[in-house]
């Protein structure tokens, strides 16, 4: 067991205690300090229900919310597009709208700021009686709204990933669980104040080990809530619970082949479920560190009879009046600090074991920053900005200890990297790199490929490439056990999605991201099948790391096997499969190639190369320093890096190639030309990051977050 007190330098206890089976320590669901950062790295950015899109069906109707401490707005404007907006004024920080209706503009009721429907501030009175006054930096902020089965939720960080991303590997899952009731009669909504933490409750809800002792009168009468016959399933965000009806239901309903209880919870607190007779949308609301607030909006199946309705939302609210009663005696044992951290039934529990997983995480290394960032819009430099998304976070950087040098393949070498006396090193998932800073003007970028779950060792492999720049030839022949090497890292931009199957392609030393890969796709019994290719078989480094997998892994080296059949493997790819391959150039060119003609998998490549990229034409353009308010002129031979770093500007930089993600730089204004290995599709299209090694800009400017 461990105590909250520990997070505040050291997240591990916590994280280990939380795999062991163990809760989050008690403390963290009364500590008004730990609910404060809850509002700031949780709540602003985590996808939520706001409403029906059936209510936002007009050009210009809209609905106000609150996510968190956030008040917001969605409206549809004329062409028919959902915006999302913070609902504060950019002026005195009054609300520009309340409650729900229809409107052509927004207008503040404090001083008559007017706003349109894409947030643009319209007109302002006095506006012509003031100098160096620019509109256009003054629109509301924006946040991310999508529809999903005719329901809307918001994201307050707009830059936060799509609801589809979001939801995973559960999107497949969907159709299935047969959730499109948004269309049904509005039957009510259920309020319960509930004195207790936020997360007591939501926790309460995503089991239901406690069901047949505290339910037994009233929801497992209508459902069968056993572990044999509750059914869950688990994704990052998201989770998936189906219970079977009881006789009883049948006999309500008089006729059998019901298809009983359905639920689609996303963390951090919406709950989507469905039965036979009523849909309902569910939400937490904290309101402090030991109350909130459980809302349900309720709906009704057409041609149910009003007689079993009645009896069937009875049936629900007294359940929830049960389950209040149940967290606030709860409350009271984990406020008392007699048991600072409780033990959980991991198998019974499998659901809080994942939002107390994606809760712990959140709070301990959080990504983004406690506001959303503004909109792409031109920021004077006598304006204060704050940016939505660090990127640029202090990286772990320090002198590891070479263990081992370990031959893997022909030609292949593997490091061992440990951490000297007084250093920890930093957590890591599948698909991160870390730089070796072999000499002052050598560093390169190799992925981590052995264990996250191995906390005192880290390790790479290299190849001894014919065409090496120096790094390979550096590891190969300069560097042997008891050296010391600077190592900076790890980052990330070839995560692995979370996906119901996987297809895992590698060409040559591409198997380094992989095998991490591999290892935990198999941890979390998820479908996956490995492709592996090699100019040799005696090239091809890791195959006894391998071997345990049996057939899930197929060797083909080119020499006896000629070029990989990419085309066959990806035709036997379920829908909703993710693919994830590393190699070299002409292998994910020929994946790119055939991926064009299997529209429902999602294919995900690493490079160890720039791509070659013809046609492309540079100008001259000018970048604005946000936070200097420096106007540089970037020449056509000069890339953005250099200009910056000619001015005095540091900025961590190391392949110059737009392959490692090392100068990524959040962009506030401008369009970007994007030239880079690095960014998704998506990620390119929201037009919020740039990697400024090789990018470089196709409007006149851009405002950098420099």
């Amino acid at each position: 067991m461990t105590d909250v007190a520990t997070a505040e330098n050291d997240t591990e206890p916590i994280t280990a205690s939380l795999a062991a089976g163990w809760q989050l320590p008690a403390a963290m669901y009364s500590d008004p300090a730990v609910y404060e950062q809850e509002q700031q790295v949780i709540f602003p950015h985590a996808w939520q229900y706001v409403g029906r899109e059936k209510d936002l069906a007009e050009p210009g109707a809209y609905l106000t919310a609150q996510i968190g401490d956030l008040p917001i707005v969605v409206v549809r404007d004329r062409k028919g597009v959902l915006h999302g907006h913070v609902n504060v004024c950019r002026h005195r920080l009054h609300p520009v709208a309340e409650g729900a209706g229809c409107k052509q503009l927004f207008q503040c009721r404090y001083h008559g700021w007017t706003y349109t429907h894409d947030g643009s501030l319209r007109s302002a009175p006095g506006l012509r009686d003031e100098d160096a006054f620019d509109r256009q930096t003054l629109g509301l902020r924006p946040i991310q709204v999508e529809a999903f089965r005719g329901f809307v939720f918001a994201n307050p960080d707009a830059a936060a990933e799509p609801l589809e991303e979001y939801l995973g590997g559960a999107h497949a899952l969907v159709d299935e669980l047969n959730l499109d009731f948004a269309e049904w009669e509005h039957s009510g909504t259920y309020t319960y104040d509930i004195p207790a933490n936020w997360k007591l409750f939501t926790e309460n809800a995503l089991e239901c080990y406690h069901c047949p002792l505290v339910h037994q009168d009233t929801y497992a009468t209508a459902f069968h809530t056993t572990k044999a016959n509750y059914h869950c399933t688990e994704f990052d965000n998201v989770a998936v619970q189906v219970a079977p009806v009881t006789e009883l239901t049948e006999r309500l309903a008089t006729r059998s082949g019901l298809n009983g209880f359905r639920l689609l919870y996303l963390w951090p607190v919406t709950f989507l479920s469905v039965d036979d007779f009523v849909g309902m949308v569910a939400r937490t609301v904290p309101l402090g560190a030991d109350s909130s607030r459980f809302i349900v909006e309720t709906f009704v199946k057409p041609g149910t009879d009003p007689a079993v309705l009645e009896q069937w939302l009875d049936i629900y609210d007294r359940t929830f009046a049960e389950d209040k009663s149940v967290v606030a005696a709860q409350q009271a044992g984990y406020d008392c600090g007699a048991v600072p951290q409780g033990r959980l039934m991991t198998n019974c529990e499998s659901t809080i074991v994942m939002f107390q997983r994606r809760t712990w995480t959140a709070l301990a290394h959080p990504t983004t920053a406690t506001s959303p960032r503004p909109a792409a819009t031109t920021i004077p430099p006598d304006e204060p900005t704050t940016p939505a998304i660090p990127i640029r976070r202090t990286l772990f950087e320090a002198d590891l200890r070479v263990d081992a040098v370990t031959t893997e393949a022909e030609g292949v070498v593997s490091l061992t990297l440990a951490p000297t006396a007084g250093t920890t090193l930093p957590s890591w998932r599948p698909g991160a790199h870390v730089d070796l800073c072999l000499t002052d003007e050598l560093t390169r970028q190799y992925s981590l490929c052995g264990d996250p779950d191995t906390p005192d060792r880290w390790t790479v492999a290299v190849l001894d490439a014919p065409a090496s720049r120096g790094g390979s030839a550096y590891v190969h022949h300069r560097i042997a056990a008891g050296d010391t090497v600077r190592v900076r890292g790890p980052r990330n931009h070839f995560t692995l999605p979370d996906a119901a199957a996987y297809l895992f392609v590698a060409g040559g030393i591409g198997i380094t991201p992989i095998l991490p890969m591999v290892d935990e796709a198999e941890r979390n019994g998820r479908s996956w099948r490995l492709l592996y290719g090699g100019r040799s078989l005696s090239s091809m480094a890791f195959l006894d790391r391998l071997e345990q997998h049996g057939d899930k892994v197929k060797v083909q080296p080119q020499d006896t096997h000629g070029l990989l059949d990419l085309g066959g493997f990806l035709a036997t790819a379920a829908p909703g499969t993710a693919v994830m391959a590393c190699g070299p150039t002409p292998l994910l060119d020929a994946l790119h190639a055939v991926r064009e003609t299997h529209d429902r998998i999602s294919l995900h490549t690493e490079r160890f190369t720039a791509p070659a990229q013809s046609n492309l034409v540079d100008t001259e353009f000018d970048i604005v320093l946000a936070r200097t308010g420096l106007t540089l002129r970037v020449a056509e031979n000069q890339s953005i890096l250099d200009t910056v770093r000619d001015h005095g500007v540091q900025v961590l930089s190391s392949c110059r190639e737009g392959l490692c993600g090392t100068c990524e730089t959040p962009v506030l204004d401008g369009e970007p030309d994007h030239r880079d290995s690095v960014l998704t599709e998506d990620e390119r299209g929201r037009g919020d990051t740039i990697m400024i090694c090789v990018s470089r800009c196709t409007s006149d400017r851009l405002i950098l977050d420099l």
